[in-house]
């Protein structure tokens, strides 16, 4: 008798956890953008492996606040999880994959290429995570990468055998992100943060070794403090959303950075969209937005298929009851 209401609970329960992970994909896009427009103004002043370091490090103190505040200390101890430490090396084999890619190559190669995570990220959905893949969510991500590559307009030139390393963290960063939904709900998402800090910051200080470090000024310390607050909390909604969404829902969702990035390199840097840049974002963000109401549509088809087994339950339990009849006038 309680079956029909509890699939309606179940149904309204996934597809308000759906939606809530493509929002929470969206914000993470744009705190991402932060923190890469903050560390870029402090890699101007410092190394980047000090620049990395000190961002991780704040990050690193925001989450373990987050964590003791929730009362999360004891799940600490996940932070070293065969899953958690295997995403945290996957995301830190993303980031500096994709560095030092970006330090020989032009950064318009570079994103281009990167931008193949999406397509990744949905394509390894199917095999690991057996979840199924629409032919709308196909066009919305072969659309979001065509307007990433008339953004990024790369030179063919350029395309070389150091083009592999953009590719290999689009690999790593779908990998990353695909495995994510691995990891149990009962490890929170700051534990699962927390351990990449740490991974990261262990792994910057090697570039120690061959980077002159110096002491920061105030200024670069104000940039890596904002971009750490903006990394760690992008990183808790990124754990969120991979948790809580389809893969092929949140992917599109990626192409954001290059329009965040459009308007960060426009509002900070100087730089001024032309007509090409102009199109690409309108492709990026309308693949995004329309990632956006295909979840909806999901979220509402969901909500009346588990409203239409209520109906029927209903339906079948008074079929007994000549009450119940319909009447006519």
């Amino acid at each position: 008798m309680n079956a029909a209401p509890t699939s309606v609970k179940a149904g309204h329960a996934a597809a308000s956890s759906a939606v809530k992970g493509v929002l929470a994909m969206a914000v993470s896009m744009a705190l991402f953008v932060t923190n890469d427009t903050f560390l870029k103004l402090a890699i101007r002043e410092v190394p980047l492996g000090e620049a990395l370091g000190l961002r991780s490090f704040v990050a690193g103190l925001f989450l373990l606040a987050l964590i003791v505040a929730a009362g999360d200390m004891p799940a600490l101890r996940y932070a070293f999880n065969p899953r958690v430490v295997m995403r945290s090396t996957l995301d830190t084999l993303t980031t500096f994959v994709y560095v030092a890619a970006l330090a020989v190559m032009p950064i318009a190669s570079t994103t281009t290429i990167y931008m193949a995570t999406p397509l990744v990220t949905t394509a390894l959905a199917v095999p690991m995570l057996g979840e199924k893949v629409g032919w709308r969510s196909w066009c919305a991500i072969i659309v979001g990468f065509l307007g990433a590559v008339v953004v990024t307009r790369p030179d063919p030139a350029t395309f070389n055998a150091i083009a592999i390393l953009p590719l290999l963290a689009a690999f790593f960063g779908s990998v990353r992100d695909v495995s994510t939904r691995g990891i149990g709900m009962q490890i929170p998402g700051t534990v699962v943060g927390f351990s990449g800090t740490l991974v990261l910051c262990a792994t910057s200080a090697v570039f120690a070794f061959w980077e002159s470090w110096r002491m920061p000024s105030l200024e670069v310390v104000a940039y890596v403090t904002a971009a750490g607050f903006a990394f760690g909390g992008g990183t808790l909604l990124l754990v969120f959303a991979f948790r809580s969404a389809p893969v092929a829902s949140i992917s599109p969702l990626r192409y954001l950075l290059v329009f965040g990035a459009l308007v960060s390199g426009y509002f900070v840097f100087g730089d001024t969209p032309d007509a090409w840049t102009t199109v690409g974002m309108v492709l990026v963000v309308g693949a995004g937005l329309y990632a956006l109401h295909r979840e909806h549509v999901k979220s509402r088809a969901a909500r009346r298929a588990a409203a239409g087994a209520s109906g029927l339950g209903s339906a079948s339990s008074c079929r007994p009851a000549p009450a119940c009849a319909p009447t006519r006038d």
